[in-house]
């Protein structure tokens, strides 16, 4: 196999093992990693716009709006015109997506420490270094 095609073969695998326990810890929370990626992208307690959301959260226009529409069913969650921009809808996150985000940010982020543990710092550094390289190449 030729390092390319090695390179996203191993990609894919690791973000699908990724994907896979980080869905088993958060559903303890009743929480998803796209919700949680919301919930933290929210967290600034500022109303944000739903495409930058949407870019913030790594997510396709439609797909943000579900995830929304669900969170939003469930209370966490509420969307309101822009006052100066009627095409603007932005989110912001309610007292109970305040409570879910304060309930579930520090117990996950110590399983990811506990996930990362086996790398230095100095390979934390590198290693999201060379994501942020790929990620900002390939769009």
């Amino acid at each position: 196999m030729d390092k390319q095609l090695e390179t996203w073969a191993l990609f894919r695998k690791t973000f699908a093992k990724l994907q896979r326990v980080a869905e088993d810890d958060l559903r303890k929370y009743g929480t998803t990693p796209s919700q949680f990626n919301i919930l933290l992208n929210l967290s600034t307690e500022k109303p944000t716009p739903m495409a930058e959301l949407s870019k913030l959260s790594a997510c396709v226009n439609s797909n943000i709006t579900s995830i929304i529409g669900r969170m939003e069913e469930r209370g966490l969650v509420k969307r309101t015109q822009d006052k100066k921009d009627r095409r603007v809808v932005r989110v912001e996150l309610t007292e109970e997506g305040k409570k879910l985000y304060n309930r579930t940010v520090l117990p996950h982020k110590q399983f990811l420490a506990k996930m990362l543990e086996c790398y230095s710092e100095a390979e934390l550094n590198e290693l999201n270094k060379l994501l942020d390289k790929v990620s900002s190449h390939v769009g």
